[in-house]
């Protein structure tokens, strides 16, 4: 049933995008190889346009120019959804769990695009609808396992500390095995205990087959997970490279870690 333990390792490429809304220049003429089984991170002051990168990435926006393709797959024209169907997987800034399922119910929807079954086996007991429930159980049981909150599953929500919420809402994003893993500020809210966790985590998450990218605010944490970051700045790359030569660059000091007094 599970039609994505086989999956050849790929890159996600990225060829002159541009984006604009109206007369407004958001992002310029961007070029970017993220590689699979590393973790890539984003970073940027505010309004560098990482968000509207990630949208382009996902099918939310559509960009004016230039190109985007998972290996020798052309994304052009595909919709939000057949990205997703493609391996395509985003969790956002600000968690939201449903309050009314348990943790593990909440990680099941992520498997939502995967299943088979119709919406008659969701109100009626058949066979069909009881296996398929019982395996995204299990393969949302693994994802919680994978993150170290498995003792969480079948907690309310409400229950639990924020850091935890994260991780849930990460779980959920892998259930499915995605080939694209993008993570929208992560440790936004986070103290620095749920942090580290965090980080333990996210480094848990590096598989040679996906490609993962962080979009992130936490220079310690950016820093620590990543083997390549790229920086935004008003809509264009101003550099890319390992965390060293990130850390060192004198304009990312300039621009952005320079003036960082978080």
């Amino acid at each position: 049933m599970n039609t994505t333990t086989v999956m050849e390792a790929v890159p996600l490429v990225v060829e002159n995008l541009a984006l604009s809304f109206g007369g407004n220049q958001v992002l310029h003429n961007i070029a970017m190889h993220l590689a699979p089984g590393e973790i890539t991170g984003l970073i940027g002051p505010n309004g560098a346009g990482k968000t509207s990168f990630f949208n382009c990435l996902t099918g939310l926006y559509s960009p004016q120019q230039g190109s985007i393709r998972l290996g020798q797959v052309q994304l052009k024209g595909m919709a939000p959804t057949e990205r997703a169907a493609l391996g395509f997987s985003r969790s956002f800034q600000h968690v939201a769990l449903c309050p009314e399922l348990s943790v593990v119910e909440n990680v099941m929807i992520g498997l939502d695009r995967q299943s088979s079954a119709g919406w008659l086996d969701a109100f009626l007991p058949l066979a069909r609808g009881r296996a398929e429930r019982q395996h995204n159980r299990d393969l949302a049981l693994a994802a919680l396992s994978r993150l170290g909150i498995a003792q969480a599953a079948d907690e309310s929500p409400s229950q639990l500390p924020p850091g935890m919420l994260r991780l849930a809402e990460i779980a959920r994003a892998i259930a499915g095995s995605p080939r694209v893993l993008l993570l929208d500020e992560p440790a936004a809210g986070l103290n620095s205990v749920e942090t580290r966790d965090l980080s333990n985590a996210l480094k848990k998450l590096r598989t040679p087959q996906m490609v993962l990218v962080v979009v992130e605010h936490d220079m310690d944490l950016i820093m620590e997970v990543c083997d390549t970051i790229h920086v935004l700045n008003v809509g264009r790359l101003l550099a890319s490279g390992d965390p060293e030569q990130i850390r060192s660059n004198p304009e990312v000091v300039r621009v952005y870690l320079g003036d960082d007094d978080e």
